[in-house]
């Protein structure tokens, strides 16, 4: 993938009028961003690109400091003296000392830069240097894509989605990588201040944003904690009616060791969904299941 990224970009450098040596290039995948005092303190990791056969880049890491996000990047390009080039970026990493003053530039600065793009991922971190040098930026993208599809306890929160709901006077919902790069759940950005909810929180979020693909869903026996139900949800659906939540849900079951029926699942299901949504909603929750009965995985 990485080859193909550099033959792409030496195709389009070499069919410009305004040619530009690729050596000369400062290719930035990863920004960290975090305020230091009066400062910001930006973190970027750049592709290194060697003139070898195999065209196998390197990353390397660069901390500079300065009162505005322009006079970081055009100190960067002087310390480098390149040209510094994010439309490969994928990936921007900030903590809670970015504010919405700081947010406000951030989203001025991408919006007023024609080179590039507002689909990378956003994320926040308690140890934004561990994390950048860690250069795990790929495994991040993935963790977050993965969870956000597979299991609905993040959200892949674009810069695309911070400009929007930023501008909407919405709340702000990014990844929350730790330290080690586990994701730990969601941070919540509204008032001027960050709010932690919890991984196993999100999915009732993401239920109330009506964000819920397909995901897997466990309760424990009552009558033997060893033992669970499992269900699958396959496709679920949120509408807003004024002043009622109405929530349709497609669910499977996958085992059934409780040996509860249809109707204690339902029940179950609906019960504890409810209970989670009230801390987003204050709205009258009506739920509608469909449910087929166990199969074999």
């Amino acid at each position: 993938m990485k080859k193909i990224l550099i033959l792409i970009l030496l195709f389009m450098l070499t069919g410009c009028s305004s040619y530009i040596e690729l050596n000369d290039l400062a290719i930035i995948n990863t920004l960290g961003l975090e305020k230091v005092n009066d400062n910001y303190k930006l973190y970027a990791s750049i592709v290194n690109i060697k003139e070898e056969e195999s065209l196998e880049p390197e990353i390397e890491t660069y901390e500079i400091e300065g009162n505005s996000l322009n006079q970081i990047v055009d100190n960067l390009s002087l310390t480098l003296n390149k040209k510094i080039y994010m439309s490969h970026l994928n990936l921007l990493i900030i903590n809670d000392t970015i504010k919405t003053q700081e947010l406000d530039e951030i989203i001025n600065f991408f919006i007023n830069n024609n080179e590039t793009r507002e689909d990378f991922l956003v994320i926040n971190t308690n140890n934004l240097e561990k994390v950048i040098k860690n250069s795990k930026f790929q495994q991040i993208n993935d963790l977050v894509e993965n969870s956000s599809r597979e299991t609905s306890k993040t959200i892949y929160t674009t810069m695309y989605d911070v400009i929007k709901n930023y501008y909407d006077k919405e709340s702000i919902y990014l990844p929350y990588i730790a330290s080690d790069i586990t994701l730990e759940g969601l941070k919540e950005f509204k008032n001027n201040t960050y709010k932690e909810i919890k991984s196993d929180d999100v999915i009732y979020l993401n239920y109330y944003l009506n964000n819920i693909d397909t995901y897997k869903y466990s309760i424990t026996c009552h009558n033997n904690q060893n033992k669970y139900l499992y269900l699958n949800i396959l496709t679920s659906n949120t509408s807003n009616f004024k002043n009622e939540l109405l929530i349709t849900n497609e669910i499977k079951i996958i085992s059934n060791d409780c040996n509860y029926n249809q109707d204690e699942i339902n029940n179950l299901f609906n019960n504890n969904l409810k209970s989670n949504l009230t801390k987003y909603t204050n709205k009258k929750i009506t739920i509608k299941n469909t449910i087929r009965g166990t199969y074999e995985n």
